[in-house]
């Protein structure tokens, strides 16, 4: 019964349904294969494998499940994927003394257990899916060493220690028994829970959030406001850190710090005679929507008034809020653009929610030009839901239109913007939009392709198992052509792709904090500057 209700859920909601079958051959209906595959499970944790594997098949970074499990088993040292090979880029040493474990920052992992790191990745992929296969290998390695139950069912019946084969800089090859440092409690069955006929069906449960920041009328639209990949382990270093993963430039002046009350991490330096602004945004979930906007716009007109150029770091950005995302695009835009439209999987939900913004709206007394935009909204929802079908791109700020103005305050001088393969959703939003306006260069790696909203929902009834899924798809102002997907204007999958590529991910930006990539973007940006572009 629970993976009926699981597959029901996507079934009713799953907004990249269609996309998915073109782009990654799976349909999520098809569960005449999955029903076998259930009835084949010995026990509970096998059934929660096969949860695990039909959420997998999705190639979805947005979409994971999260069992109620407390129990987790680390090594006490981190891995990366560097040069495509698995390099110790973090070591606990109160777990991990130097007299217990030689090893050192920027060694190769090379086998667990006997396994190669690679097939380890290969068989744990599904437990950390990024979207597209460099940035699930780079979520997955850091799952090597870190085990939760809550993302891996079967990690509760793991060994106290684990024989890893570690190859040393100098190239020789030593192995360690290590212990694995547990805690919590695991989970080994889900216990006997009465079987009523009918029940309670599964639900979301991010659709009653309110925030004061956004007009009244926003309220029944916020969930579509959320575009982050869901919480979870991370191993990735600096993930959703205001702290840029790279050393800053010789001679950089700090302006924010990235403290409690900064967010961001700001300065200026100074390169062939350049004066280059520099901004990092960590994520697009700000403490406080209307302080960080602010804070966000001051720097803008500190950098327009004395600098060359900018760099806007969104490196390793899990995403956050839209509206916060296209606030801080207005400022960096210096003319009318448009931002990206989600098509919206037309549940009849989702047509009560737009018909009360527009109810709302009216009620308020909103400009009539809004209202208008907001009713042609819900009528291509309405419409949709009546066909069973997807509207077209639907704007979700709070005027209701795809074309945004910029800001009293906006900078217009050259810019670059950061971005990798963990740059996802909102951090994916970010440079799609930039790109599309013609407005910088995008300067790094391939972006994840989280393209879409996510909501939380308690996805079966006796498993207790918790799930976030995608309602819609982002959309871009043209189709995007690649060597791996179908020609399409999405986000998913897809990502962003950079105007000029630079990886970060080699083991001499490890070992001396970037300074080589450092060097390469602010090339591009000095470039820029000379262009006047």
């Amino acid at each position: 019964m629970d993976f009926n209700v699981l597959a029901q859920t996507y079934a009713a909601n799953y907004g990249p349904y269609h996309w998915k079958l073109q782009a990654v051959k799976f349909n999520l209906m098809d569960l005449k294969p999955w029903l076998a595959k259930v009835e084949a499970t010995k026990n509970d944790i096998e059934f929660m494998e096969v949860l695990v594997d039909y959420v997998a098949s999705l190639d979805d970074a947005h979409d994971s499940l999260t069992f109620p499990a407390t129990f987790r088993a680390s090594l006490g040292f981190g891995v990366d994927l560097y040069d495509g090979k698995a390099l110790i880029d973090g070591i606990s040493r109160v777990t991990l003394p130097v007299t217990r474990f030689g090893a050192q920052i920027g060694d190769e992992l090379i086998s667990i257990d006997g396994k190669p790191v690679m097939t380890l990745i290969s068989e744990m992929r599904k437990y950390n899916i990024g979207a597209n296969p460099r940035s699930t290998n780079r979520l997955t390695a850091g799952l090597l060493t870190v085990r939760p139950q809550s993302r891996i069912p079967s990690a509760g019946s793991i060994g106290d220690t684990a024989e890893v084969e570690i190859k040393r800089a100098s190239g020789d090859i030593e192995k360690f028994t290590l212990p694995w440092v547990k805690s919590g409690t695991p989970i080994t069955d889900l216990g006997l829970v009465p079987r009523a006929s009918g029940g309670n069906k599964a639900g979301p449960k991010a659709l009653s959030m309110e925030d004061d920041s956004i007009p009244a009328y926003m309220q029944p639209l916020l969930p579509l406001l959320n575009a982050r990949l869901p919480q979870g382990d991370q191993a990735v270093l600096n993930y959703g850190s205001p702290v840029p993963i790279y050393g800053l430039p010789a001679g950089f002046r700090l302006r924010l710090a990235g403290g409690p009350n900064e967010f961001f991490v700001s300065g200026t330096y100074v390169s062939e005679g350049t004066t280059i602004g520099f901004i990092r945004i960590p994520s697009y979930d700000p403490p406080s929507f209307a302080l960080m906007t602010q804070l966000f716009e001051r720097e803008i007109a500190f950098f327009q008034e004395n600098t060359d150029g900018l760099v806007i770091d969104d490196m390793r950005n899990p995403g956050g809020r839209v509206d916060f995302c296209e606030a801080l695009l207005q400022r960096v835009i210096p003319s009318p653009f448009r931002t990206l439209g989600l098509e919206i999987r037309a549940t009849t939900s989702w047509a009560q929610g737009f018909a009360q913004s527009v109810a709302i709206a009216r009620q308020i007394g909103a400009e009539q030009w809004i209202i208008n935009l907001l009713e042609a909204n819900y009528k291509d929802v309405l419409q949709a839901n009546r066909e069973g079908g997807r509207t077209g791109p639907i704007s979700i700020n709070s005027t209701g239109s795809l074309i945004l103005q910029p800001a009293a305050v906006v900078y217009r001088k050259p810019l670059i913007v950061l971005v990798d393969e963990i740059s996802a959703s909102g951090g994916d939003f970010f440079p799609a939009v930039i790109q599309d306006a013609g407005r910088g260069k995008i300067v790094g790696w391939r972006t994840m392709g989280a393209g879409g909203n996510v909501v939380g929902y308690d996805m079966t009834i006796f498993s207790e198992v918790y799930g976030s899924l995608t309602q819609s798809l982002m959309v871009r102002r043209e189709p995007i052509v690649t060597a791996e997907y179908p020609t399409a204007p999405y986000v998913e999958n897809i990502g962003v792709r950079p105007d000029v590529e630079i990886d970060y991910m080699t083991r001499d930006n490890l070992m001396n904090r970037g300074a080589a990539f450092v060097a390469a973007f602010t090339k591009v940006i000095v470039e820029r500057i000379a262009a006047g572009n």
